[in-house]
């Protein structure tokens, strides 16, 4: 880098722009820090990871995909369709993805563990078919860290 400089004028003054750009990234640096220490901010990569982003790419995705399982849920479980559509409807993004790539094991859950099947039933098997996909997804990232 010094080499380069002809005379101690040209070497004080790229000296000097080395050690403004070192001092401009602490400044940058403590400033961003000053906001991540005031806004309260906690960054969790896992809770990145597990949010899928752009799930559907558009509305019409999802309600394709959200009638689907409401007529799923109606007719294999011999429910209700106002009672399928208010469960489907209160569930989020990130809940329809994984219901729908689990409806079958979701169905299947209900119908040999319970007689009757209400909201309440669908919500708590929900969270059941929920848990034991995320501690799945843990599981599979623990191996693909380690292998």
């Amino acid at each position: 880098m010094f080499h380069k400089a002809t005379t101690e004028k040209e070497r004080q003054n790229i000296f000097d722009d080395y050690l403004l750009g070192i001092l401009k990234r602490k400044k940058i640096i403590k400033n961003n820090q000053k906001l991540i220490d005031e806004s309260g901010f906690s960054y969790d990569p896992e809770k990145d990871n597990n949010q899928i982003k752009g799930t559907f790419s558009s509305y019409v995705d999802t309600l394709v995909i959200k009638n689907y399982m409401i007529e799923q849920l109606q007719s294999r479980l011999k429910i209700s369709k106002g009672l399928s559509t208010n469960f489907i409807n209160k569930l989020n993004g990130n809940e329809i993805l994984i219901l729908s790539k689990n409806l079958n094991d979701f169905i299947k859950y209900i119908d040999e563990n319970h007689n009757n099947v209400n909201d309440y039933i669908l919500k708590s098997s929900f969270n059941v078919l929920q848990r034991n996909y995320n501690v799945a997804q843990q599981q599979e990232k623990k191996k693909n860290h380690q292998g």
